[in-house]
């Protein structure tokens, strides 16, 4: 028989290839598994529990709803010693919390955070040493209230009641969902996670997130599972997503026809059966159990199973999975409601670090409070063209002006034909620059002329700059809104209006939740250098209604807030948001420098994972002497 020996040499070193990788790699099972109320609503569910760790011989187990009581010993202590019993050593984090982690590696560095001072619902955490290599892994629970799948299926997700007729709107069903606070529990993670990502290290996560994926809400199962041709964006995969993690189970199996996947309801026969579902006239059908994991260098994931009995509930009836899911059924008492996730990964040792690549990163520039008025005094036009030229050399793809471009200063002073003259010299001067441009309207800005029709002070603003006085655009994967900030109150205070403020609840509907978020504007929503500095304030120094503003978007990605007005640059950074006052063109009115600010702008570079960094650029700008 003649062989061919190219060939079997090639096979070799690629079967010697393999091999050599698989002998460095570590094999690590991660079992995730709400255990409902501490097993304690299965007869012999403690056992049961034991039993399916046992059997998956999982290396780290990420458990949910343990409630033990103070002076009890808690369920993962009495599980430690049973599995002990059977010559198995695993270790607990010790927080006795409703979420905790067993591992039969050593636990370190092990602590629990809330994501918010408002949520209930604690995130553990652990790092592990795996092949030399340390791994981050952390267990949580997401909020179980509104609930919102189940209002495509006739049920309410507050009251969990039939209704009179189904919601089918994504929109709708979003507004519902983020009343919860399953968002703010995964950005607290997404943010805690970051400084292990940083360094390489693998990050593992798991829960049950009482929330579906956007995966298996899509166009191929609109209409199935009562979705009710819903395609539903949701929220929490949505962010993981956006943030760099892998879903598990849709990685190995991303047909969600053939590979559903469902955790809940799990169809248990030795629970009682009223007590399985809560939507009896429903198909409540969902995968809302997960193991996410970050990819790094040297870690794959090689398999997952769903584990759990073979059936779901469906209607108010078990019925078995008639799906091409990989099962791994329990042989002694299933001691949940839900089926868990088991997933195996190989860990590498960590490999030589890679010399880091230099990208360019996209970048804007925000100008503030240019002046530019009828008498040119000071040389300020001259000031303004030398600034956007400076602009220029650095590259940046776009500009956004912050207000007060003009002096127009309510124009009781001014015609018409005079406010219009300072507003085609501001355009024509930055067209200039062939760049592409945004405005902000400034308190300066606004022109009032009740015979003419001006009486919202923003209508020769809208003529020259764009037809807009607020907008929202997106570049880059974020999101920009700018916002009229010198709209008026009955007293006259400065704010962001109603009508304004319901057009932005309606733009925020349709942004992911993940999505991040810069707002512009010209009054600042938070500034603290007059009262800190000058010890004094002014109603004008920050908008009225900066907490209601700030309200709608609580729920979103919020990253940035660029604002003007106080011809200062000041930074202050609260609750995740950075707030930049962006200092002026103009500096003090183009005398010079402004309580320590000169004449500059703000450079602005986006790094695509929604982090932001900036400088402040001087000008370079030497005033005119007086005459």
């Amino acid at each position: 028989m003649k062989t061919n020996i190219g060939f079997f040499y090639m096979w070799l070193a690629v079967w010697l290839a393999v091999s050599c990788s698989q002998e460095k790699s570590t094999e690590l099972k991660v079992l995730q598994l709400n255990v409902w109320v501490n097993t304690s609503r299965v007869a012999d569910g403690e056992q049961g529990l034991v039993d399916v760790i046992d059997r998956t011989d999982a290396d780290v187990v990420l458990l949910c709803e343990l409630y033990s009581g103070e002076n009890e010993t808690p369920l993962t202590q009495k599980v430690i010693e049973a599995l002990g019993k059977r010559g198995k050593t695993y270790f607990g984090d010790g927080r006795n919390l409703p979420v905790g982690i067993l591992s039969k590696y050593a636990l370190e560095d092990v602590s629990a955070f809330l994501p918010t001072a408002e949520c209930y619902r604690p995130v553990v955490k652990a790092h592990i040493t795996v092949n030399g290599r340390t791994v981050a892994v952390y267990s949580t629970h997401l909020d179980h209230q509104n609930y919102a799948p189940y209002l495509t299926r006739g049920y309410g997700s507050v009251t969990w009641t039939k209704m009179d007729a189904p919601v089918t709107d994504p929109d709708s069903i979003l507004v519902a969902n983020r009343i919860a606070w399953r968002d703010e529990t995964i950005r607290g993670f997404i943010r805690d996670a970051r400084s292990e990502t940083a360094k390489g290290h693998p990050v593992i996560v798991g829960g049950d997130f009482n929330e579906p994926s956007h995966l298996d809400w899509q166009a191929d199962t609109k209409d199935m599972r009562e979705h009710r041709g819903a395609i539903v964006p949701w929220d929490v995969s949505q962010m993981l997503a956006q943030a760099g993690y892998t879903d598990v189970w849709r990685q190995l199996f991303p047909n969600a026809v053939t590979h559903p996947g469902f955790t809940w309801p799990a169809g248990n026969g030795a629970a009682k059966l009223n007590e399985l579902f809560a939507a009896p006239e429903a198909d409540e059908r969902d995968r809302i159990d997960f193991i996410y994991y970050y990819p790094q260098p040297g870690v794959e994931l090689s398999d997952a199973c769903i584990v759990g009995p073979a059936a779901s509930v469906e209607h108010g009836k078990i019925v078995p999975d008639r799906t091409d899911d990989p099962i791994l059924t329990p042989d002694a008492v299933w001691p949940s409601d839900h089926k868990g996730n088991l997933a195996t990964f190989r860990i590498a040792p960590e490999p030589a670090a890679a010399k880091p690549r230099v990208e360019r990163k996209p970048t804007f520039a925000f100008l503030t409070d240019v002046h530019l008025n009828r008498a040119n005094d000071r040389n300020r036009y001259s000031g303004f063209k030398h600034a956007l030229d400076r602009v220029k050399r650095t590259g940046v793809e776009f500009l956004v002006f912050g207000g007060d471009l003009v002096d127009i200063n309510m124009g009781y002073q001014l015609s018409r034909a005079e406010a219009d003259s300072m507003y085609t010299a501001f355009r024509q001067a930055v067209e200039q620059t062939e760049l592409p441009f945004y405005s902000v309207i400034g308190n300066h800005d606004r022109y009032f002329d009740a015979e003419n029709g001006c009486t919202g002070g923003d209508e020769v603003f809208k003529s020259h700059l764009g037809g807009y006085s607020y907008c929202t655009f997106e570049r880059h994967g974020v999101r920009f809104f700018i916002l009229n900030s010198v709209q008026r109150t009955a007293g006259g205070d400065l704010c962001i209006g109603a009508e304004q403020l319901e057009w932005l609840r309606r733009e925020l509907v349709h942004v992911p939740l993940a999505t991040p978020i810069v707002v512009m504007q010209h009054v600042p929503v938070y500034s603290l250098y007059y009262p800190a500095v000058e010890m004094k304030f002014s109603p004008w120094d920050v908008v009225c209604n900066f907490r209601e503003e700030l309200d709608v978007f609580r729920e979103h990605n919020l990253k940035l807030v660029l604002q003007g007005h106080q011809h200062i640059h000041e930074e202050i950074l609260l609750q995740d948001v950075q707030y930049i006052t962006g200092g002026a063109v103009s500096a003090n009115w183009w005398n010079g420098s402004f309580h320590g600010t000169e004449e500059g702008f703000l450079l602005v570079h986006v790094d695509g994972t929604g982090d932001f960094n900036w400088e402040y650029v001087d000008c370079g700008w030497l005033p005119a002497p007086e005459q």
